[in-house]
């Protein structure tokens, strides 16, 4: 049976559309367009108080006596400009903080990290390429600590497959080679990998490393396919 709302029918709500990114978006844009009516509607009462005076009459050139605090608190009936002034300013703030964009941390974007303050990974290298090919990911170095953590370098082990055939270490190249990591720093290094003619396609795994630092590793893992596929 179904179940009557003051509007109608439950069943006559569109379940559908909660699901539908066009009718999300069309409900959004509505959203906004009121919002912005709203807005519309203070701007004009705040012209005719300019034009007409905080009474609704004819400015007159005499000052008036100060306003009570009751009439100063109310937003949307008081007599008082200031509350008027504060009340648009605040709408216009939350929309345009509720329709900016919203950006991206570089940092937190990372596929890849390693933190030497906090002794933390990250992540995992994931490469891909034809054979005979290159491969080309990025790694992100992080020291927010205030001590020097000196030259940085990486190592990476071979990369080995399920039916043991092998990429060895020395394919492995990063870019920078050796990093310096001050304190409060960040580097990034690009990590390639050259994988020659005659490697079997499949996925190859290994692990990197960081020299001096044991407790920091990655998982590497390079997906070789045929130059046919």
């Amino acid at each position: 049976m179904d179940r009557e709302s003051g509007d109608g029918s439950i069943n006559d709500l569109p379940w559908a559309s909660v699901f539908d990114p066009a009718a999300n978006a069309r409900a959004l844009s509505a959203i906004q367009a009121e919002g912005f009516r709203a807005a519309s509607e203070i701007v004009d009462r705040f012209a005719r108080i300019a034009t007409a005076g905080l009474n609704g009459k004819d400015r007159s050139t005499t000052s008036a006596g100060p306003l009570t605090n009751d009439q100063r608190a109310d937003l949307f009936g008081a007599t008082d400009i200031e509350p008027l002034i504060r009340s648009w300013w605040v709408m216009i703030g939350q929309f345009l903080l509720g329709s900016a964009p919203v950006a991206t941390d570089p940092v937190s974007a990372d596929g890849a990290t390693l933190d030497f303050a906090n002794d933390k990974v990250d992540g995992r290298l994931d490469l891909g390429t034809a054979v005979p090919g290159a491969a080309t990911a990025e790694v992100w170095l992080h020291n927010g600590g205030a001590a020097d953590m000196g030259q940085i370098r990486l190592r990476c082990s071979d990369l080995l497959a399920d039916d043991g055939s092998a990429i060895t270490a020395s394919a492995v190249m990063f870019d920078p080679a050796i990093v310096p990591m001050p304190p409060r720093s960040s580097r990034g290094i690009d990590v390639k990998i050259e994988v020659p003619q005659g490697v079997q396609p499949g996925v190859y795994r290994g692990t990197l490393l960081v020299e001096g630092h044991p407790e920091l590793w990655l998982p590497v893992v390079l997906t070789a396919r045929s130059s046919a596929s």
